[in-house]
């Protein structure tokens, strides 16, 4: 990975965590699971909207594809912990 590609993934990874942080402590047990889906669109956009900002075109589908991946391993960790984790979900 180069570096450009951790400058724009690493923040949103930060954001997609964050989000799913105040998803557990602000929001009912039930809602939790429902509203993953909506912190990884929110990531996703956010990502595209890195990648726009930065006006680079050299490499952006490698830089779109990392933080998507990261995205989604957040989410997945972040779903199973709610699934299995007492008094979280």
């Amino acid at each position: 990975m180069t570096s450009r590609s951790m400058v724009t993934a690493v923040p949103v990874w930060l954001a997609t965590v964050v989000a799913l942080i105040v998803v557990v402590l602000t929001l009912p047990a039930d809602a939790h699971l429902a509203s993953v889906p909506l912190v990884a669109a929110s990531a996703v956009l956010l990502s595209f909207g890195l990648q726009v900002a930065t006006q680079r075109t050299d490499g952006v589908v490698r830089r779109l594809l990392i933080t998507i991946v990261g995205i989604v391993v957040i989410t997945a960790v972040a779903s199973g912990l709610m699934l299995t984790l007492p008094g979280v979900d």
